[in-house]
């Protein structure tokens, strides 16, 4: 979508919808070895040997098939200087099969399928082929006038650059997208496309606002998210897909899929410089060797639990979808999403929301949620742009923590830290990685935190998951042990069936692993333990068990607890996931059911346990320093300071506008998380620049404090 050349703005409108505006894949994407970037050469290479110099094209991968076989198109189109806007276009749709390395292609609407190497066009006819379609489709429109009255009204010839007019690289962003599109809008009056083109240099908000209103015909000022997405992809505005599904999550969505565009117009200005200058930051500070992640490696490293958050999922779509059509509105997907919210992390809801495809009837289908799910992990990998810069992560989260009431003496509870992280829109982090982070963080007995010391983790840990080299270090490993285990159990085997003396020792070896599996209680039992012990310590007895927090910390350190063999790490994840209520109580029994299962799937997961191996506590050695960064960005504003309380993410200012409660145990006694619908708007702005800062909030805390830990 941000690749289309400036001749091919607005080709054929309609057919540019319905094809060259589908998402992009990844260049870095691997399907059977093959990297997509390396498919788009490959067609390259072979459009070249077409001899079309007469047309402008553009190659892009759309799709994989049969997961094997990654679907391109190429557009054809014949821009002049007295139509830079070409009537009509051609689609030549190319098929890489990466199992055989067969390249196969066919013109749009033919049946007739071409093989590069094989059977296909003589030499020389490739541009009389693309002269008959676009001379068809001329001939068509000559015989009928196909001109809408939507084009007879707004459609008006665009301004006319040569050469030397075109557009100024040192322009700034504003002007240099509006040059950008500026041949592509329609939009401008007669008496402004006779003027000089230097003179119609409109401001990009301008220029969208005429784009959206177009396109609102009825004039309700509300487009499906759909028209919303297609006119964002059909306007080059420099973005990547990744970028542009960002920008996207900032418009509100009304529970009937549609968006009050004028809002969203107004704030995308601003939005697309940042990402701009985040992009740019991003592409010099990773440089050109990057690791490239593979489907193969997502599945080795997040296989299971991808299949447990898809599993989950199923059963709220299955739910919903009572007719089993296979498809929900997207209020209903959205909202079955938001259901398994111990699953999926409220940033990974926004980005799925982007990626599920939606029919005309704006329904989004389910069946292939999964691949989606592992499509949005390599994504989320190749576009760190701020999980992997420490300046702009920390400052993100010290923005959060301002709004939640970030205290003079940074002394936080880590159920409120725990919101922080999940109310982080600028990081795509899984509700996984976000359970992981909270059980290498060290609390004191009250549950209380540093928040100095928690940026330090997080500065720490959160770089490293997204470092594409070490994941792609990780899969490698854990590939190897897989095949390692593989190799020994049948050379056992083979070794067993001549040697009874290696089948005594096995024996043996196998009833010793028996009885330690034996010894070590297993999730049902760990579950009933921790309910027992729940029980004790609660004297209300509702029918709705709840403990006081203080109450419930003390339970967690029983003996009885020990019995279960929680490892410390497991004990703090477990404590930091407790949901508290607005009287300062924890629902234990939906608490141990909810958390007791996944702390058992963690356990099988490779890949952080290089984090969890580790200890975490404050002052320790692998702990990122942060304190060259305190002059540039300080955790507190200095006296007299004001933010100018720009718009920004509704997670985060709902975060703000909560007050913090405090209940007899000295710890927040609002832990429930605000993960509302309208949460999507992401601070994008704030964290570029510090004078870009919401309203600061400083909340008196009661209580006597420990004294404050550097870091």
């Amino acid at each position: 979508s941000s690749d289309l050349p400036n001749s091919l703005p607005f080709a054929d409108l309609g057919t540019l919808l319905k094809g060259a505006m589908r998402d992009e894949l990844n260049r870095n994407l691997v399907v059977g070895g093959v990297k997509v970037e390396k498919a788009v050469a490959q067609v390259e290479a072979e459009l070249a040997n077409w001899k079309c110099n007469k047309y402008t094209h553009i190659t892009r991968a759309v799709q994989v098939s049969d997961e094997k076989v990654i679907d391109l198109e190429t557009i054809f189109s014949r821009p002049a200087q007295d139509c830079p806007v070409p009537v009509a276009v051609v689609f030549v749709y190319f098929h890489l099969d990466t199992s055989t390395g067969c390249l196969t292609y066919q013109f749009e609407e033919e049946n007739v399928q071409h093989e590069v190497g094989g059977q296909g066009l003589a030499a020389g006819m490739y541009e009389r082929w693309l002269d008959r379609i676009i001379g068809d489709k001329l001939q068509v429109r000559q015989l009928h006038d196909l001109a809408t009255p939507f084009e007879q009204t707004r459609l008006v010839p665009p301004p006319m650059f040569t050469e030397e007019e075109g557009p100024d690289i040192g322009a700034t962003t504003d002007e240099a997208m509006g040059r950008q599109i500026s041949a592509a809008e329609s939009l401008v009056s007669p008496e402004k496309s006779n003027k000089d083109p230097s003179q119609e240099k409109l401001p990009l908000s301008t220029l969208l606002a005429n784009i959206f209103d177009a396109a609102d015909e009825e004039d309700e000022f509300e487009l499906t998210h759909k028209e919303v997405a297609d006119l964002l992809y059909a306007t080059p505005l420099g973005l990547t897909d990744w970028d542009i599904k960002l920008l996207l999550t900032t418009a509100t969505e009304f529970e009937t899929g549609r968006i009050e565009y004028k809002p969203f117009v107004q704030a995308a200005p601003e939005i697309i410089e940042a990402l701009l200058k985040r992009r740019a930051a991003f592409e010099e500070r990773k440089g050109p060797e990057e690791s490239p992640v593979t489907m193969e490696a997502i599945e080795l490293c997040f296989g299971e639990e991808i299949e447990e958050v898809a599993r989950a999922t199923r059963e709220a779509f299955g739910g919903v979808d009572s007719a089993g059509q296979g498809s929900l509105t997207r209020h209903e997907f959205r909202t079955c999403l938001m259901s398994r919210i111990e699953r999926l992390s409220l940033q990974e809801v926004q980005m799925l929301m982007q990626m599920s495809k939606e029919d005309e009837q704006g329904r989004v289908p389910y069946e292939d949620f999964q691949m989606i799910l592992q499509q949005l992990r390599i994504d989320a990998l190749h576009n760190a742009l701020v999980e992997t810069d420490v300046a702009m992560l920390r400052t993100h989260l010290i923005l959060l923590a301002r709004r939640m009431g970030l205290p003079q003496d940074n002394i936080m509870p880590v159920w409120d830290l725990r919101n922080v992280l999940l109310s982080a829109d600028q990081l795509c982090l899984s509700r996984m990685q976000i359970h992981v982070i909270l059980s290498v963080v060290h609390p004191d007995d009250v549950g209380d935190v540093d928040f100095g010391y928690f940026l330090q983790v997080c500065c720490t840990v959160i770089p490293w998951m997204f470092d594409t080299a070490a994941f792609a270090e990780k899969a490698a490993t854990i590939a190897k042990e897989k095949a390692d285990a593989l190799a020994k159990q049948e050379l056992e085997e083979l070794q067993g069936i001549t040697s009874s003396l290696a089948n005594k020792k096995r024996g043996m070896d196998e009833e010793e692993d028996q009885d330690t599996q034996a010894n070590a209680p297993d999730r049902d039992s760990v579950e009933k333990s921790l309910i027992h012990v729940g029980n004790q310590a609660d004297d209300k007895h509702r029918s709705q068990p709840t403990l006081e927090v203080r109450r419930f910390l003390e339970a967690m350190k029983h003996e009885s607890v020990q019995s279960c063999q929680l490892s410390d790490a497991e004990l703090r994840g477990f404590i930091a996931e407790a949901e508290i209520d607005e009287r300062g109580e924890v629902a234990y029994v939906d608490h141990i059911k909810t958390w007791v299962p996944i702390i058992f799937e963690l356990r099988k997961s490779r890949i952080y346990d290089g984090i969890l191996a580790k200890e975490w506590g404050p002052g320790e050695e692998h702990l990122v320093n942060l304190s060259s960064y305190e002059a540039q960005f300080p955790l507190h504003l200095a006296s007299g300071d004001d933010e100018d309380g720009r718009p920004g993410s509704a997670a985060s200012s709902v975060a703000g506008s909560r007050k913090l409660r405090r209940g007899k145990s000295g710890v927040s006694g609002s832990g429930k998380r605000n993960l509302s619908r309208n949460s999507s708007n992401r601070s994008l702005v704030r964290s570029d620049s510090q004078s870009s800062m919401g309203s600061e909030r400083s909340v008196s805390r009661a209580g006597s404090r420990a004294p404050s830990r550097t870091g």
